[in-house]
């Protein structure tokens, strides 16, 4: 499956097509750019067709009749591994390091981490040692690359990273922005974008495979490019060019592997497909990590709990009246004081569990998390998927009066809470009439319910409201395995503390009462249209 831009459908009273400059492009790629490494190394590079006339020559060829720059002012290239993303970028770089005439250009190789950051870095300046034109024109140091513009300055190619820190003050003309998927946020990414301004032709130049994100912004930025070569969303000044597998293609079959693929049996062969397709076969995670890497299709965590496709089959569709009649029990996770304070609550209703989930966010931590992290915090809490508490700490008192107004409204007989900074508000609970359950986040009170709740959901007998929350915390969601792999529990995924997953642990919570208490389930439904949830 792929997704491009349909150059049928630009408007040729405000654009042309420039082939002489496009097929320039071309020539000056084949003619001075040599493979760096493995079985081609110093061969020339000779572009593929996908290559040419999917992404070198509409770039160059493309342009305005207005005043002959160039339309496309960003690119997006979503390819599996080995499809030879990074040294196409190089090549590019070469092209703006060499003929491409702006005083002073200014190009950035742009990635979360460093060593990312460098890696089209490190291939530019192996294609610029193997080429006579750009080594006599170009100077090589540890950390940038210099060559002279047509007025007598200085080009200049250097990296830019976040783990590095970020560079007030710079303004490229071309940014190569590696592996977009693994950005925690867009800070980085808008900073390069809007020091581009300046610049009459300015390239973006966005490379990357799938990611396992779906909430970060990698994932926005490919749905939104999906978008533009559907024709959903209007942006004339992006080129879109992703390839990948359909999500419910067979993973193992060279069909798949071609058509996910545009370099299958060029610059990757089916005997590496066969390789990790092996290795996708031993577990989830690896299988998720082969589906993202090598068939580019977007996954869940990488050692994901539940997979996305999975969970969102499992929302409700019942009379939702019957809440109101049947017995239900609740799961609490109260916050270190700003974070996200989770409930959950579970019925059991002719065999199957249907939740409902509340969470609850200080403003001034939607506020600042959403800027820092890229998470939806204002916008779900504008749909009323937060209850957002005034200040900057969960008030717990007001969690306990909407826990409350809750019971008044459904009949909770029980709730599962965890000890931390609980021991407060458990005798009002009690008060309350609820019977509360200290249930400790360990191998010993987790496994069970945890394994038990995901074959629920895979087998469709576990639905949930469709809490888009929810749903992002599951997709957080990752499972720990201790005492030779027979205990689990439920953790979010490692050195990243803002994928949280405090709804899907009260879910285990309040599902775990249930396995304790089968005969509380209701097996017949009430019908009344009046009742609202």
């Amino acid at each position: 499956m792929a997704y491009k831009t349909d150059f049928t459908k630009i408007d040729l009273d405000k654009y042309y097509f420039d082939e002489v400059v496009a097929q320039l492009a071309v020539d000056y790629i084949e003619e001075n750019v040599k493979h760096v490494k493995g079985d081609l190394a110093g061969e020339p590079f000779i572009l593929e067709d996908w290559q040419k006339n999917e992404i070198i020559k509409p770039i160059f060829g493309w342009k305005h009749k207005s005043n002959g720059l160039r339309k496309y002012t960003s690119a997006y290239i979503e390819i599996p591994k080995k499809s030879g993303k990074s040294f196409l970028a190089a090549s590019i770089a070469c092209i703006f390091l060499d003929v491409e005439k702006e005083g002073g250009s200014e190009i950035v190789g742009v990635a979360w981490g460093r060593k990312q950051a460098g890696l089209v870095f490190e291939a530019t300046k192996g294609v610029i040692q193997k080429s006579p034109r750009l080594r006599n024109k170009c100077t090589i140091y540890r950390n940038s690359v210099t060559s002279p513009d047509h007025l007598g300055g200085v080009k200049t190619y250097h990296i830019l990273s976040k783990e590095a820190g970020t560079e007030d003050g710079i303004n490229p003309q071309l940014a190569i922005i590696d592996e977009l998927h693994v950005h925690k946020n867009n800070e980085i990414l808008e900073m390069v974008e809007k020091s581009q301004g300046a610049r009459k032709q300015p390239l973006s130049f966005i490379i990357t495979t799938a990611g396992s994100d779906l909430y970060g912004i990698g994932f926005q930025r490919h749905e939104n490019a999906i978008n533009i070569a559907k024709g959903i969303v209007q942006d004339e000044t992006q080129l879109v060019c992703v390839y990948g597998a359909s999500k419910d293609s067979d993973p193992f079959s060279p069909k798949t592997w071609k058509e996910a693929n545009p370099n299958y049996n060029i610059s990757i062969g089916q005997r590496a497909y066969e390789k990790e397709a092996t290795k996708a076969m031993s577990s989830s995670a690896s299988l998720n990590s082969f589906k993202r890497y090598y068939l580019n299709i977007w996954t869940s965590s990488v050692d994901g709990w539940i997979n996305d496709e999975v969970w969102n089959a499992s929302q409700w569709d019942f009379d939702k009246s019957i809440l109101l009649e049947a017995p239900c029990y609740g799961g609490l996770d109260l916050s270190s004081t700003s974070d996200i304070t989770a409930f959950t609550l579970v019925w059991k209703i002719a065999g199957k569990f249907y939740s409902k989930n509340w969470f609850f966010l200080p403003e001034e931590k939607a506020a600042n998390s959403a800027d820092k992290n890229n998470i939806q915090y204002i916008e779900w809490v504008k749909e009323g998927f937060i209850i957002e508490t005034a200040g900057n700490v969960v008030d717990d008192n007001e969690v306990l009066h909407y826990v409350e107004s809750l019971k008044e409204k459904y009949k909770i007989t029980m709730m599962a809470y965890d000890n931390y900074r609980s021991h407060h508000l458990v005798p009002k609970f009690e008060e309350m009439g609820l019977e509360c359950i200290n249930f400790k986040q360990n191998f010993e009170q987790m496994t069970a319910p945890t394994l038990e709740l995901q074959k629920r959901i895979e087998a469709k007998d576990y639905n949930h409201s469709g809490n888009p929350v929810l749903r992002w915390m599951a997709g957080n969601a990752t499972i720990v395995t201790g005492i030779g792999g027979t205990a689990a529990k439920i953790q979010k995924e490692k050195n990243r503390p803002e994928k949280k997953v405090d709804g899907i642990i009260t879910n285990v919570m309040a599902y775990a009462l249930w396995l304790n208490e089968p005969e509380k389930e209701v097996t017949s439904y009430y019908s009344n249209p009046n009742l609202q949830l």
